[in-house]
């Protein structure tokens, strides 16, 4: 038998509760009573003081503390534990993250920022399953109103502002909902409105260190384990991200959970435990529980921000009903769930998603950071010459990748990418892996203990067909790898475990599907590419994901249900509001359309054919590199091109004559018309620190699918603004919407009931 101990929050307040606990631990009491500056057994018989949040949280804290004591001196300890709401502190605390005294500084902080909050309200409905009221949410355009705590099948509570959270509850209660209780509170708490709490109450958890807990404790923003280092963030995002409950029941059950044992005052707790035992355990005949995971979590209405709210009153609704069908219930899927397992493991993130750019130096730092924060991979786009030091410092430090050229600068790039153990790059190398890839792949690589080889950095490769791909699951050459030991930039060691790797860890598919615009997109080609992936070589899965080209939820979910490992955004990435690029760029971006997008030229590869996306709307590069591009295949030499078209694009596209610049000179004197072309493509690409283009008339702003796909599907919702599209709203909503489409997609299971 496993058992869970559980500490309930706001809401189960009752008369006389503490009694007897207060005798029998007069010193934890007197450590509270200390903190607080009052006495918590006389703030506990005064029901007036209780209505003030700011005495409340406080007093619930420590008699959830006293009762874990109690309890505590008695039993062994459970398998896990769980709070609701604030009842997350107390559980932190019994496991040992925090002592007490910080504890309750904590929670006398967040009950302070909260007092002062006002305006909101939130709205307990009973009796709707969440489908249907997300449904009705819609359709009377309740795009301000969050949901906000999913405790049951048919509970939820909504948080918003005041007018609009009372203005539902009459139309909800048409639509059949059995109970819409307004709560006794004035914030709308754990949603979007309490962003600017979370930031001040992060500001106080960011003093605190938090230790890792002797028992697991089950997290309500992610339905999962805590980890020491990333409490301080779960606790600030758990101000304005819903609580995820019946989620976080489902993955008890799922471990094997049998018993719930509610420590604290009333029994709301148990009632949903009871709830989750009869709609989620698993039928007679012993079945494992792999499957039989919660709902997915709850997200705002529509393609918004996502986090959902839920009060600390929200637990003490209603009574519970199931409303499906009896006897038939379908396999629910978690956006957490979605894409391999072993990838995020690999990568450390929460979610398999990948924030990545299109190359043009927009992702940076800050990006990274808003998405590692989130629980998402992240590279920077690559840039010429070495990433700058401080780049290197917060990516070695911080988890995330970096975007490696290849060049004649790719050797001191990995150089310093070593240094500062950066441990992932992404590349888009069109002709396969080159001898600096491999020495950044391959540098550090051994063997386990048993024999079997092991890499400990990791290449993740853009590739456009399987022929590029298959360059990427092999093992390096061996002519490569003698010439890598004999310049002394890998040791025979490494060599010879690289002999039995592939370069690639991971390899996403990127839009177009070949070198020109009319090949297999990438969808098309992810089957073939994985199938190639499952022969690569070593002990270790070579992941494959789609790369650019998911916008949308059902694309998301098409993409998974494909076999994709992950998903990488690239231009949706680069309108966020942490990219490197002016709020004119990002408007552009946010708006554009199919049609303001067209295929161009550009810098690299360009000899070859290969066009790109870009934006076409107010800039006449995709003109102009058209023009260059079709004079560099009809005329090998600049002083080749008829005079009036040179002397136009001398003026017009040059600024002056092409002989002028050293870098396009050759040994004889005449440059070639494809260094002209070059020239141009990488100044039309080049912006200023601030992001503004230093061609305004015809710069380059590259566009993948995935941004225009997001566009047209975000239209008239809160995400159509570039503002709202952090890294962590983006995943949230593509990711939670595509694993509602995949549980209503998919069948229903019949199962007796025990």
């Amino acid at each position: 038998m496993r058992v869970v101990w559980a500490f309930p929050g706001q809401g189960s307040q009752r008369k006389d509760m503490g009694a007897g606990l207060f005798d029998r631990h007069p010193g934890t009491l007197a450590r509270a009573d200390a903190v607080l500056g009052r006495s918590v057994r006389e703030l506990a018989a005064d029901q007036a003081a209780l209505r003030d949040t700011r005495v409340l949280q406080p007093v619930l804290y420590t008699i959830g503390a006293l009762t874990y004591l109690d309890r505590a001196a008695r039993e062994p300890q459970p398998d896990c534990m769980i709070g609701h709401s604030l009842g997350e502190y107390t559980a932190l605390y019994a496991s040992g993250a925090l002592d007490f005294e910080t504890g309750l500084r904590l929670v006398v902080a967040r009950a302070e920022i909260m007092g002062r909050a006002s305006g909101g309200g939130m709205l307990a409905v009973v009796g709707l399953d969440v489908e249907r009221l997300r449904e009705v949410m819609r359709r009377e355009g309740a795009d301000d109103i969050d949901v906000a705590n999913h405790n049951s099948p048919v509970q939820t509570v909504l948080s918003g502002p005041e007018d609009s959270v009372r203005a539902l509850a009459p139309v909800l209660r048409r639509e059949g909902a059995g109970k819409c209780v307004l709560l006794h509170i004035s914030v709308a708490a754990h949603s979007r409105y309490m962003a600017e709490a979370a930031d001040e109450l992060g500001a106080v958890l960011d003093t605190v260190t938090f230790h890792e807990p002797r028992v697991p404790v089950v997290s309500n923003v992610t339905a999962r384990p805590h980890r020491a280092d990333r409490i301080a963030l779960r606790l600030r995002e758990h101000m304005c991200r819903g609580v995820r409950w019946w989620d976080s029941l489902a993955h008890l059950v799922e471990q094997g959970v049998t018993e719930l044992v509610e420590l604290g005052p009333g029994s709301v707790l148990t009632k949903l435990w009871e709830t989750a035992r009869t709609e989620l355990a698993p039928p007679r005949g012993g079945q494992d529980r792999a499957g039989r995971t919660a709902p997915e979590p709850e997200a705002a209405p529509g393609p918004g921000p996502g986090p959902g709210a839920g009060g600390d009153d929200a637990a003490a609704a209603g009574p519970r009903t199931r409303t499906a069908a009896p006897g038939r219930r379908r396999a629910p899927v978690l956006p957490e769930r979605l894409g391999s397992a072993r990838f995020r493991e690999r990568y450390g993130t929460e979610l398999a998603w990948i924030v990545s750019g299109t190359g043009d130096g927009a992702v940076g730092d800050e990006v990274c950071r808003a998405a590692r924060t989130a629980g998402l991979a992240a590279c920077t786009d690559p840039v010429p010459g070495a990433p700058r030091q401080e780049s290197l410092v917060r990516a070695g430090r911080d988890g995330w990748g970096i975007g490696l050229r290849p060049g004649a600068d790719a050797d001191a790039q990995v150089t310093a990418l070593l240094a500062h153990e950066v441990r992932y790059v992404e590349v888009g190398h069109p002709y396969g892996p080159d001898a600096a890839l491999v020495r950044f792949r391959f540098t550090g690589a051994h063997r386990r203990p048993g024999g079997a080889p092991v890499a400990v950095r990791h290449v993740v490769a853009r590739v456009t067909g399987p022929d590029q791909a298959a360059a990427f699951l092999r093992p390096p050459a061996p002519a490569l790898l003698a010439e890598l030991v004999g310049t002394g930039a890998l040791s025979a060691r490494e060599a010879d475990v690289a002999r039995e790797l592939p370069v690639a860890s991971d390899l996403a598919v990127q839009h177009p599907g070949g070198w020109h615009d009319g090949g297999a997109d990438a969808c098309q080609l992810l089957p073939a590419v994985a199938a190639l992936a499952t022969r690569s070589p070593g002990p270790e899965p070579v992941h494959v994901g789609l790369c650019g080209v998911v916008g949308t939820p059902e694309q998301a979910a098409t993409a998974f249900a494909l076999g994709a490992a992950f998903l990488v955004s690239t231009s949706l990435t680069a309108c966020a509001p942490e990219a490197r690029l002016a709020d004119p760029l990002k408007d552009t971006l946010a708006s554009a359309g199919d049609d303001d997008v067209t295929w161009a030229p550009t810098e690299r590869h360009a000899t070859l054919g290969v066009l790109a996306r870009v934006v076409r709307r107010g800039t006449l590069f995709p003109a102009r590199a058209g023009l260059l591009y079709r004079l560099l295949r009809e005329h090998r030499y600049f002083a080749d091109v008829p005079e009036p078209r040179r002397r136009h694009v001398e003026e017009h596209l040059l600024g002056g004559p092409a002989t002028e610049a050293p870098a396009d000179a050759r040994a004889d004197g005449r440059p070639r018309t494809a260094d002209v072309f070059r020239r141009y493509a990488r100044e039309t690409a080049l912006r200023t620190p601030a992001g503004d283009p230093l061609r305004p008339l015809d710069h380059q702003l590259p566009c993948d699918p995935d941004l225009t796909h997001f566009n047209r599907a975000a239209a008239g919702t809160p995400l159509a603004a570039w503002t709202a599209r952090t890294p962590a709203a983006v995943a949230g909503h593509l990711l939670t919407n595509a694993a509602e489409l995949l549980t209503d997609r998919a069948p229903e299971r019949a199962e007796t009931r025990p």
